[in-house]
């Protein structure tokens, strides 16, 4: 599994973002519900009633009405509905759903950065991992070296025998180092597994190098700018201060009138009075050629009989209602809202403010920590180079009789602890580059590591 795929998966695993996710998506569907009722919504209905009786005088019946025993009536129709609340409520209440949906957004933002940034870490936790083994082994390695060396010197009779047990002491204690960063080599990577949420035998396709990916282009005055306007939080921040302003100005609702307006338009037809009055028209006729019959006269055709139109012409409608309301006695409600409203405001002006001085501290920091360890890279492999041709040098010294054993052992560790020090700080600069990424807000959890 590559750093790429352990972000990926992680983001779909991890309980927390999984949270956040959710209310996102909760506070999405308030936000949609809100826009239905702010906003005029259209509708078609499509409607069939049918309805047969026997023996059942309804309930007109003690007014002398007899409902037909059956009948169905079909509709069709397109209509809307828009509530313009007095003030334009709807609108100041969706724009604070915006503004809680923002704070939703920013709050997994923030939530997947965490997350991205504890993988980042616990990967390249395992390469340093790595590398400080494939260090232990090679000072194992020139251990065992000086070993052979000084047991050459002490059968030639040029060193004492001590010097073969000092470097076999030193040589165990390699051994002994290898084993213990081995068995923390092994834990980081489990560390890694469980936090990516894999079982601890995954394997990670982790470098043998690790990389070094350059610092994003740019001064820190523009990189603040970027920030300022990508990072999510002050998104989150500017969208609360816009919904607090417009619930402010909602407070002024009661000095305009609401208004309700319906339109509808369609077609709607029964066939029951088309068949009730088709039966009238027939018996009509029949009458009259039974009258035409008595008289002597012959009887009309039946192509005379009047034929019921099918369906109607239509039918549209529109309504309005104006509504204006004025409280008298409310007990301290109007004055209180203001107050409340205007706290609202100043303490999401401040909030904005904190925001805004936060991210250009997190850029600045985070660009300086980049900047240091870059620095502090290179310095590192020069140490480190310096370190190993001291150490080789030492180890040709002692064979020559040049030096003394405890100078081949100290010129070893200083170069052991340089390469140390490479190691660190190759995995420091990783660890900033990634940071200040995430601090200037234009990468996500997943671009963010791309490159690495």
């Amino acid at each position: 599994m590559t750093l790429q795929e352990a972000v990926s998966y992680a983001l779909t695993r991890d309980p927390t973002v999984a949270a956040k996710y959710a209310a996102v998506t909760q506070q999405a569907h308030a936000v949609a519900v809100q826009a239905g009722l702010t906003f005029p919504t259209i509708n078609g209905t499509l409607q069939n009633i049918l309805q047969k009786e026997e023996n059942y005088g309804g309930v007109y019946q003690v007014i002398g009405f007899q409902q037909p025993p059956n009948f169905s009536q079909n509709t069709v129709q397109v209509g809307t509905s828009y509530q313009l609340n007095s003030g334009g409520l709807g609108l100041l209440q969706l724009a604070a759903a915006n503004a809680q949906l923002a704070s939703a957004r920013e709050d997994l933002a923030r939530s997947e950065d965490l997350v991205a940034t504890n993988v980042t870490t616990g990967f390249f936790d395992v390469a340093r991992q790595d590398a400080i083994v494939a260090l232990d082994r090679s000072d194992l390695s020139y251990q065992g070296a000086l070993v052979s060396a000084a047991r050459v010197k002490a059968r030639a009779g040029v060193a004492a025998g001590v010097d073969v047990l000092r470097a076999r002491v030193a040589q165990a204690k390699s051994a002994s180092t290898l084993v213990g960063d081995q068995a923390a080599t092994q834990n980081a990577r489990e560390a890694l597994a469980h936090t990516v949420g894999v079982p601890l035998d995954t394997s990670f396709a982790v470098p043998s190098v690790i990389p070094q990916p350059a610092l994003p282009q740019g001064t820190i005055d523009s990189l603040e700018a970027v920030a300022l306007q990508m990072r999510p939080d002050i998104v989150s921040a500017r969208k609360a201060l816009l919904g607090a302003r417009e619930t402010r100005k909602g407070w002024d609702r009661e000095l305009f009138p609401s208004l309700e307006i319906t339109a509808s338009m369609g077609n709607q037809y029964s066939p029951t009075e088309s068949v009730e009055l088709q039966e009238e028209y027939d018996a009509e006729f029949i009458s009259e050629n039974e009258e035409r019959i008595s008289v002597g006269l012959p009887p009309l055709p039946s192509s005379d009989i009047p034929v019921v139109p099918r369906g109607s012409p239509g039918f549209w409608q529109i309504g309005l209602t104006s509504t204006f309301t004025l409280p008298i006695v409310d007990y301290g409600q109007r004055h209180t809202e203001r107050v409340n409203d205007d706290a609202q405001v100043a303490s999401d002006e401040a909030a904005l403010e904190n925001a805004i001085s936060q991210a250009q501290l997190d850029v600045r920091q985070q660009y300086r920590a980049a900047q240091t360890a870059q620095a502090q890279l290179s310095y590192a492999e020069e140490e480190a180079s310096l370190g190993t041709e001291s150490a080789r040098i030492a180890q040709l010294q002692y064979r020559s009789g040049v030096i003394a054993l405890a100078d081949v052992f100290q010129a070893q560790q200083t170069s052991v602890e340089a390469q140390s020090d490479l190691i660190n700080a190759r995995v420091a600069y990783v660890d900033a580059v990634v940071a200040l990424r995430i601090a200037v807000g234009t990468y996500d959890p997943h671009s963010a590591v791309a490159d690495l």
